[in-house]
C-alpha cells in the first residue's frame, strides 16, 4: 500500500469518527450542565410544584395532625376573628333617678330623655336598682306614649302618669303597689293590662281592678265607648276612677239595684253619678 492510499483511508476514517466524537462531547456537556443545575438548586417547573406541595403538606401535618382546615374546625387561634361587640342597652337614656340610699332608686322624671316610649332600666347609671316610679314622675308629661317597666319595679307612685299622653300600659307581675291617681286623667289612655301572675292587681277589658276584682281602680279616659260594664263583684269605685271619661252615658251593672246602692263610689266620678244605670240582676241575670 502506498502512502497516498494510506492517507486516503485515514481521512475517510476520521470523517466517520468526527460526528460520533462531537455527539459524545455534547452528551458529556449536557450531563455536566444537569449536575450543575441540581447542585445549584435551580428549580424546574415540575420540581417547583412538587416541592411546594410537599412542604405545605408537611407543615399542615406537623401543626394540624388531623389535617383539618382551621377555619372549618372553628379554631384559628384568634386570627381573622372580629371582636365580639357588646349588646347595646335598649333602655332609655337620660332619665332622672333619685337614690333611696339603700342600693335602690326611683325613676323620678324624663330628664334629657327624648324617647316617646320609655324602657325603664333595671339599674340607674349609679348602679342603684330601679324599684319604683316616683310620685308625679311623668305627671302631665305630653311627650310620653308608652312605657315598659323592668322586672325590678315594685311600685308605681301617686300621680305617676296623671294627665300624661300615655296610650297603653302593661303592669308586670312584680308591681305590688300602684298609688292613687297614677293613671287618672290620661285622655289618650285606652288600655291598662295586668300580668295574670300579679298578686295584687288584675284587669278586664283594659280596666284596672284590685286582684279580687272588688275595687275598680281606673277606667282609661281614652276609651270612646258610651257605656261601661261593671261586674257584680265590684263594691268600690276608687276616687277619680272615671276622671275625664266624658264619653260614658250608661252603666251596665251586673248586680241588682239594691247591691248597686251599696257600691261605694269615690269622689271625682261625676260621669257615673250622671249616667243611666241598668242593673242586669233585677232581671234575674
Amino acid at each position: 500500500m502506498d502512502k497516498q492510499e494510506l492517507k486516503s483511508k485515514i481521512m475517510k476514517g476520521f470523517t466517520i469518527a468526527l460526528p460520533i466524537l462531537l455527539v459524545a462531547i455534547l452528551a458529556v456537556m449536557i450531563v455536566i450542565a444537569m449536575n450543575m443545575i441540581k447542585e445549584n438548586s435551580v428549580p424546574v417547573l415540575g420540581d417547583n410544584v412538587s416541592s411546594t406541595t410537599t412542604t405545605t403538606t408537611t407543615s399542615n401535618q406537623e401543626g394540624n395532625p388531623d389535617n383539618k382546615d382551621p377555619e372549618e374546625d372553628g379554631n384559628n387561634d384568634g386570627e381573622d376573628q372580629k371582636p365580639v361587640e357588646p349588646t347595646p342597652d335598649p333602655s332609655s337614656q337620660g332619665l332622672l333617678f333619685t337614690s333611696n340610699g339603700d342600693g335602690t332608686c326611683a325613676l323620678s322624671g324624663l330628664g334629657d330623655c327624648t324617647d316617646t316610649f320609655i324602657i325603664v332600666p333595671m339599674e340607674s347609671p349609679d348602679g342603684d336598682i330601679v324599684t319604683e316610679i316616683a310620685d308625679s314622675a311623668f305627671k302631665n308629661c305630653n311627650s310620653i306614649k308608652g312605657i315598659e317597666f323592668s322586672e325590678t319595679v315594685t311600685r308605681i307612685g301617686t300621680y305617676a302618669f296623671y294627665g300624661s299622653t300615655i296610650r297603653e300600659v302593661e303592669i308586670p307581675s312584680t308591681v305590688r303597689e300602684i298609688g292613687n291617681y297614677a293613671f287618672s286623667g290620661c285622655k289618650y289612655l285606652t288600655s291598662i293590662d295586668v300580668d295574670e301572675d300579679n298578686a295584687n292587681y288584675s284587669s278586664s277589658s283594659g280596666i284596672l281592678y284590685n286582684k279580687a276584682g272588688s275595687t275598680l281602680i281606673t277606667y282609661p279616659a281614652g276609651k270612646t265607648d258610651n257605656f261601661v260594664n261593671i261586674p257584680r263583684e265590684v263594691d268600690t269605685i276608687a276616687n277619680m276612677a272615671f276622671y275625664k271619661c266624658s264619653s260614658i252615658k250608661k252603666v251596665n251593672y251586673h248586680g241588682t239595684s239594691a247591691s248597686w246602692r251599696m257600691v261605694d263610689i269615690g269622689a271625682g266620678n261625676d260621669v257615673i253619678d250622671d249616667a243611666i244605670v241598668y242593673c242586669a240582676g233585677d232581671d234575674g241575670k
